[in-house]
């Protein structure tokens, strides 16, 4: 049915790729470069979130506040369509992601914790006259992240910890609709709700100068409903939404942001240098939008991604006490192969690095660093069907990020 197939972009959560993983692209903390060290270094607040058991090598009361800028660039170019209108526009953004972290300990074993990040969004806009326009206009991502934790030191080797994690996100679309005649008219669809999980995560230190992490985090299933808003369509077309009933129904989406497993090594040498090594595996077969549900009307969206993997390793070198520097690099490998990649989901493998720098400041702890990945040429070849066809990639796509946080001890 032309309505149903041409207005309903499935464009949910094309970033739950950086929710579920990229925030440490972005999150550095004590993480260092390019997410390394996310799992066993675990030396300030931001283990909180990052490696929960790691919250037990707090020694004192400490408040971290991060401050984060990224300036993302894409374009996509369309190589075939069966639509005028060419390529997608050039599309520059930048996207301010606060942050806090508190770590508190509460006896000689026991500490608590809390982190609390509102990424202002993410998304692709692609342009209102390009040829994928009935497929999809532009896509948002907006989330607020809650995290409590409470670790544990089993013992002087082992310690333990984990907590629930609450995610609201409001997820925004928007597509052209294609009138009988005259110009397009638009549909914009928003969700917004909350989803519930958890984590939790072990660490075992061999030596003074050598320990290992692992963590796991649940599935997570935002319960999401909106209504689409149509903007200047015809009479006609009006009116076969109005009796098919898409006109005012609430929209029910369902999707998974997928379970994760993360393992790390820490390895501090002589000299003042160190060193960690990270491996991950998102459960991402099972991530993504399953089906839309328009009143009596189902339109399916199977789950074709794959699992996904992630390796990072990063050096640090402490020149003095009060001044160091590290660097860092990550791989992801994709969860989508082209033929089952879209728009609304282009995640293609991302290949990270970065520097930084530590250093004192008025009682305060300053940490900096500078990361740049590439996205992917997130090549695809999408059939909307009566929303027309497009086949292409990314000519750029990819990110920088200056990332700066605030360490208090007390």
């Amino acid at each position: 049915m032309r309505p149903a197939r041409n207005t309903y972009p499935i464009s949910i959560f094309k970033a739950v790729w950086l929710l579920a993983f990229l925030p440490g692209t972005v999150a550095q903390a004590d993480v260092g470069p390019a997410m390394s060290g996310i799992t066993a270094r675990a030396n300030d607040a931001s283990t909180v979130f990052w490696s929960p058991a790691g919250i037990t090598r707090i020694e004192q009361p400490e408040l971290l506040m991060q401050a984060t800028l990224v300036a993302m660039d894409s374009k996509f170019d369309v190589n075939e369509s069966d639509r005028p209108g060419g390529n997608g526009d050039s599309d520059f953004k930048l996207l301010p992601v606060p942050g806090l972290y508190y770590a508190q300990p509460l006896d000689d074993r026991w500490t608590a914790g809390v982190s609390l990040t509102a990424p202002a969004g993410f998304g692709n806009d692609y342009g209102k006259t390009w040829s994928g326009r009935y497929l999809l206009e532009y896509s948002e991502l907006a989330f607020l992240a809650l995290t409590g934790t409470l670790g544990y030191e089993l013992t002087d080797q082992w310690s333990i910890g984990g907590g629930p994690i609450i995610i609201y996100t409001d997820s925004t679309s928007q597509a052209r609709v294609e009138n009988f005649s005259g110009r397009d008219g638009t549909v914009k669809l928003e969700e917004d709700g909350f989803g519930f999980g958890w984590q939790m995560g072990l660490m075992y230190d061999i030596s003074d100068t050598a320990r290992v992490g692992a963590v796991y985090r649940s599935e997570i299933d935002p319960d999401l409903s909106g209504k689409p808003d149509f903007k200047n369509v015809d009479p006609l077309l009006e009116g076969a939404l109005r009796a098919t009933g898409l006109w005012e129904k609430d929209i029910d989406v369902d999707f998974k942001v997928p379970q994760q497993v993360q393992v790390g090594y820490f390895q501090e040498f002589k000299d003042d240098w160190s060193f960690t090594l990270d491996a991950a595996w998102l459960d991402t077969s099972e991530f993504g939008v399953q089906h839309v549900s328009i009143s009596n009307n189902d339109i399916s969206v199977p789950s074709e991604f794959k699992d996904a993997w992630a390796f990072m390793v990063g050096l640090r070198h402490e020149y003095r006490p009060d001044l160091a520097f590290s660097v860092g690099a990550a791989y992801l490998t994709s969860p989508a192969s082209k033929s089952k990649r879209t728009l609304a989901l282009p995640l293609d493998r991302v290949i990270a690095v970065g520097a930084g720098v530590e250093w004192q400041w008025k009682g305060f702890e300053l940490h900096t660093s500078l990361n740049y990945a590439d996205l992917g040429d997130g090549k695809l070849d999408q059939d909307g069907g009566l929303a027309g066809r497009v086949k292409g990639s990314f000519d750029k796509n990819h990110a920088l990020i200056l990332d700066t946080q605030v360490i208090k001890r007390f």
